[in-house]
């Protein structure tokens, strides 16, 4: 931190915590600096002049037109310079997003530049967008406004030497662990078919002409069960950056309230095969990160 006054924070850095907003306890480490966002609750609060809490709470969320508030004891001047470096980062990581980054990306790629040992938890960049089945049309998911898929990219890319983050890290996705009826039937119909391919047929939809076709939109149900339950190797095997890249913008609506979403974002019984889908997406984009670690 470039100030004039940052002995303090400066110490508190050599070990930092970011805690995510997922379920889960947690306790407050007694010493080094833990971030948490739009106020989490703790189990703990600092009891050692070796520890600091630092809330960063979005801009909206706290009726600021500044995009973070920062909340910490240390003086105006660090706090300041905090804030402009969020600010910062979030601005050049809104260019490889195509969308404004989470608050929770946007502290780990910072800590991951200054900290000296980092550990991020309940945090995994991919919340569901899994939507009740009573929900209206024109109510989105608020974590619908993020690119989660490009954010998991950024953050496979950051320095491991000094990162530990096991919630990053998916386990590989098993196949056909049936979500309805129709998986049976899905598989032979579609096992030979390139996932991407398939995927690039339901973006295309429109909710209007869905609406009109119902027989339609009973196919693309059954599709999107398919890709939800489908075997990760023909994923991986067809797999391409290029590909991974295009994928990312088919899941996320900055601007919901402005702009219309993909069908299948706003559509209740789509929305429960999305988190299979992007399971398989997420995971190739690992391989990929490990594939390129390795050269």
């Amino acid at each position: 931190m470039q100030t004039d006054n940052s002995t303090q924070l400066l110490s508190l850095l050599n070990n930092v915590t970011i805690i995510g907003n997922a379920k889960g306890d947690w306790q407050l480490p007694p010493t080094g600096v833990t971030f948490i966002f739009n106020g989490t609750k703790s189990l703990s609060q600092p009891d050692s002049k070796n520890s600091a809490l630092i809330n960063i709470s979005n801009g909206p969320f706290a009726g600021s037109q500044c995009p973070f508030v920062v909340s910490a004891p240390f003086t105006d001047n660090e706090l300041q310079a905090l804030t402009r470096q969020l600010i910062e980062i979030a601005e050049s990581l809104e260019k490889e997003l195509n969308c404004w980054p989470s608050t929770g990306l946007v502290t780990t790629v910072l800590m991951a530049n200054v900290a000296d040992q980092l550990d991020v938890k309940r945090m995994s960049l991919l919340p569901s967008l899994k939507r009740e089945l009573t929900m209206a049309t024109d109510v989105h998911l608020p974590c619908m406004v993020h690119n989660w898929l490009g954010e998991r990219r950024i953050a496979l890319g950051l320095p491991n030497n000094k990162l530990n983050w096991p919630e990053l890290i998916l386990a590989q996705p098993d196949a056909f662990q049936e979500l309805d009826n129709n998986a049976e039937l899905n598989k032979g119909q579609y096992i030979d078919q390139c996932p991407f391919i398939l995927l690039k047929q339901l973006r295309e939809q429109t909710v209007s002409k869905l609406n009109q076709d119902k027989k339609q939109r009973e196919t693309n149900l059954m599709l999107l069960n398919y890709l939800a339950t489908s075997p990760i190797e023909s994923w991986i095997h067809r797999s391409t950056q290029e590909k991974l890249l295009e994928c990312e913008l088919m899941f996320f609506n900055q601007t919901p309230e402005q702009t219309s979403s993909y069908w299948y974002l706003v559509d209740n019984q789509a929305s429960q095969y999305l988190d299979g889908i992007r399971h398989r997406l997420a995971y190739c984009q690992q391989v990929t990160a490990t594939e390129q670690l390795m050269l």
